[in-house]
């Protein structure tokens, strides 16, 4: 049952559905039962509806019609598009935090850092502690904004992202990318924060458009972001 006290009934049915769909309870192309989810939820069908339509305006639910709310699928130039922008996003975030940070923050990124190494497995314990370090990542990049964005676009590419950590010595791979990110971060190197950032992040995508399609790959270009972070001299006062 939902607590009604904490939150208005519709955003907590929004918030369980979308957890959903980010754990992968429901599978991409999978029909959302409207009738079922509100019994499940104990909410009347207007309200499953509301939190249907916010997910859609997400692009995690696409409303088929004759056929009803579905899971979104993605095609493989979507998910190069998201890749994209979840490198830039990132590599954002770390330049930013490698300027901006204070030594607290810095050290906090580092506490995160190690709540990854000791939660390599499973995937799902995995996933949560990524979830804290982005946090703690973009505490220290002052950028709310940036937090808000890359919720997003890593909840569309969920699924994908469990593919991905699910690939045998990704984790170890992962956690090395990650590490010469935080290095370069607390070495207040900002280009080499960016650079290593977007380094993650491709390798990253390459694992989960190939699983799409080895298509997919031809047409990846996050690495054209590499180096792209401007130099302070670049930079507008």
């Amino acid at each position: 049952m939902l607590e009604r006290r904490a939150a208005p009934v519709r955003e907590q049915a929004v918030q369980e559905l979308r957890a959903r769909i980010v754990r992968g309870d429901y599978a991409a192309g999978e029909r959302v039962k409207e009738r079922e989810l509100g019994e499940e939820l104990q909410v009347s069908r207007t309200v499953v509806r509301e939190a249907l339509r916010q997910l859609e305006s997400e692009r995690l639910i696409r409303i088929e019609p004759q056929v009803g709310p579905m899971v979104a699928e993605l095609t493989d130039d979507q998910a190069r598009q998201l890749y994209e922008v979840r490198a830039a996003l990132e590599a954002t975030a770390a330049r930013l935090a490698a300027t901006q940070a204070s030594d607290a923050e810095i050290s906090a990124i580092y506490v995160a850092l190690g709540h990854v190494s000791a939660n390599l497995e499973p995937v799902d314990r995995l996933l949560e502690a990524k979830h804290r370090f982005y946090e703690a990542l973009i505490a220290a990049s002052h950028n709310a904004i940036i937090g808000e964005q890359l919720d997003n676009v890593q909840s569309r590419i969920s699924q994908l992202r469990r593919v991905t950590l699910s690939t045998p010595n990704r984790g170890p791979q992962m956690l090395a990318e990650l590490r010469a990110v935080v290095e370069a971060i607390a070495d207040r190197d900002p280009v080499r924060a960016y650079d290593a950032s977007v380094a993650h992040v491709v390798a990253a995508s390459r694992i989960a458009l190939g699983h799409l399609t080895p298509t997919a790959l031809d047409y990846l270009t996050p690495p054209a972001l590499a180096g792209a972070a401007p130099t302070p001299a670049e930079e507008t006062p």
